[in-house]
């Protein structure tokens, strides 16, 4: 790709965002631990399947190898507008709960499906990383990034690794836990606890298959996971 990185903007555990000017940024893909890499391409096609049915996702302009070029979203994402206002967890927790259903409402296509999906039964597009982190609060409204591991499957499974990975994720301090337990339980009632309960331990299970779970996040959902099987 022709575009020079410029300024870093963020940089995550699998990628690096640049702002390459003219309001867009260029996502790269880092080299995965297995030596593979990633398929942006893949991505790309996903972010336009959702985008067409109207789910707040950046335009893709192009992509190459492991370069995505997207428009630039200004904003703070959501775990910066809680750590600005705390008092907000609620409110938070109710916007990414109706984030997550209208997501669940998008039918995944076929290219979307592993060859082993059961075709008789309906699936959603899957995100499979919608936490705080990936929302973009914009003056527009809220728009969801990072579509690395989206998939397709039944969106109870996604709601439900939602409320695993707010419940697990590292944090200091007893103030920061108890925000973080306010969230996952105010994110669980709004999208419903029928909806995630018989997936939680299918989440845990997907979770602990993360060779990119820090330490202390695999020790939180292993012991989710425990209290699943009492």
């Amino acid at each position: 790709m022709n575009d020079e990185p410029g300024p870093l903007l963020a940089s995550g555990r699998a990628a690096d965002v640049f702002d390459i000017g003219d309001g867009k940024v260029l996502r790269r893909y880092r080299p995965l631990q297995s030596g593979e890499t990633h398929d942006a391409l893949l991505e790309a096609r996903i972010m336009g399947y959702v985008r067409e049915r109207g789910y707040p996702v950046p335009e893709v302009h192009r992509t190459e190898g492991v370069d995505i070029v997207m428009d630039r979203i200004d904003g703070p994402t959501m775990l910066e507008a809680l750590e600005a206002a705390p008092w907000k967890v609620v409110w938070h927790a109710r916007v990414l709960a109706r984030l997550q259903r209208r997501l669940a409402r998008i039918a995944a296509p076929g290219w979307l499906l592993a060859d082993s999906a059961d075709s008789d039964r309906a699936h959603s597009v899957l995100h499979l990383d919608l936490h705080p982190m990936n929302v973009i609060l914009s003056p527009r409204g809220p728009v969801v990034i990072d579509w690395t591991n989206a998939a397709g499957g039944p969106g109870g499974f996604d709601a439900a690794l939602t409320y695993v990975e707010i419940m697990t994720f590292a944090t200091e301090g007893v103030v920061d836990r108890v925000g973080q337990q306010v969230f996952a339980r105010s994110f669980r009632w709004f999208r419903g606890r029928r909806v995630i309960a018989p997936y939680l331990a299918a989440a845990c299970d997907h979770r602990l298959a993360d060779r990119g779970l820090l330490p202390d996040e695999r020790v939180a959902v292993a012991a989710m996971r425990r209290k699943l099987k009492t």
